[in-house]
């Protein structure tokens, strides 16, 4: 018989989930009622100071709506705006 075997307890003393709990831990999140993608109750700035950059200026004004995009899209939102501001970093080296 494996050692394994011989602690019920799983290796290194952990305890291990009864196979029904996972069962139902599954079922309820297949019943659980999908959340809302709609707007968010979390804080978000109403304005912001213009810097005098253009490019920071553009990008605080493509972040200004970012709580009306839904979540799904803020990593692609978040990557153009990263993007357009390394292009303006490497634009000042030259």
């Amino acid at each position: 018989m494996s050692e394994l075997n011989d602690h019920p307890e799983g290796p290194a003393g952990l305890q291990t989930a009864e196979p029904h709990s996972v069962e139902l831990q599954t079922a309820e999140l297949q019943t659980a009622e999908p959340q809302s993608a709609g707007p968010h109750d979390a804080p978000w700035p109403d304005d912001t100071a213009p810097t005098g950059d253009a490019a920071v200026d553009s990008a605080l004004e493509r972040l200004a709506g970012v709580s009306s995009v839904p979540v799904a899209e803020h990593s692609g939102l978040y990557a153009g705006i990263h993007d357009s501001l390394m292009a303006a970093l490497d634009a000042d080296e030259r």
